[in-house]
């Protein structure tokens, strides 16, 4: 039969409980009161034969963390890399470049025929003065001028130290294949004997623009300013074109079959 354990004893150490089906064997109870024994002398070579103490455990080591920046090196420091250009202004530059290249492609041929023709028609002159009340030739055209002076238009804010001049050119065809020649002269200009050169605005008129009748006169009219110092010695001037209505526009930038216009025209006083 199993003794009752009461509930106000307590054994010491405690003991884990067993189960019901073993055998347990009761310890003398501990009375409260009771002071707990003092540990007895234990001489020293007894203490020497104990066992060490065990030793305390111990965290492991953990590895040193990684640092984030090696510290720089003594001296000056490193120069740091350059920026890399943005990929976007990389390519707007990219097709800027592509769209001149295009355009220099496609009116380069055109251009370079243009400035030929320029430069030939505005570099070589050759004069060819007229002397006061005749005509003079050029491409199979007869050419006369006049200058007249004439008041000054109502709205004019000149002044009274400028003179105006009226300006009379009359052209006839005289060579039957100059009759698609319809084009009006360049550089139309009054120029006194010092070198100075004053602009002629001329009219439109009702010039034919593919062929002229051989034989017939036609008109231009125009208007000049000039300071009134020079206003009977100025000198009419300017350059006949040699373009014909009946050329293909194909050929007008091919060198070889556009003719320069080197012939100028000063009319004598």
């Amino acid at each position: 039969m199993r003794p009752q354990v009461r509930p106000d004893r307590q054994v010491w150490p405690p003991v884990p409980p067993e189960p019901v089906e073993g055998a347990t064997q009761p310890l003398p109870p501990v009375p409260r009161d009771v002071t707990p024994p003092q540990p007895r002398h234990v001489p020293q070579a007894a203490a020497q034969q104990q066992p060490p103490p065990l030793p305390q455990a111990v965290a492991p080591r953990q590895p040193p963390a990684p640092q984030r920046h090696a510290p720089a090196p003594e001296g000056p420091p490193a120069p740091e890399p350059p920026a890399r250009p943005r990929r976007r202004g990389r390519a707007l530059l990219v097709a800027a470049g592509a769209l001149v290249s295009i355009a220099v492609a496609v009116g380069a041929t055109t251009y370079d025929g243009y400035l030929f023709y320029e430069k030939v028609s505005a570099k070589e002159t050759r004069l060819v003065p007229v002397a006061p009340g005749q005509a003079g030739t050029v491409y199979g055209i007869e050419w006369k001028a006049a200058l007249t002076p004439t008041e000054a238009p109502p709205n004019s804010k000149h002044g009274d130290t400028v003179a105006w001049l009226k300006v009379d050119i009359t052209e006839k065809v005289v060579d039957p294949a100059s009759a698609t020649m319809t084009a009006k002269p360049d550089e139309i200009r009054l120029e006194d004997r010092a070198g100075r050169s004053w602009v002629v605005e001329l009219a439109a008129g009702d010039r034919p623009t593919e062929r002229l009748e051989v034989g017939k006169e036609y008109r231009l009219a125009g208007l000049a300013i000039v300071p009134k110092a020079v206003a009977g010695e100025v000198e009419l001037s300017f350059r006949p074109s040699g373009y014909r209505a009946d050329t293909p526009t194909a050929d007008l930038f091919k060198r070889g079959t556009s003719k320069p216009d080197v012939d100028v025209l000063r009319f004598r006083r």
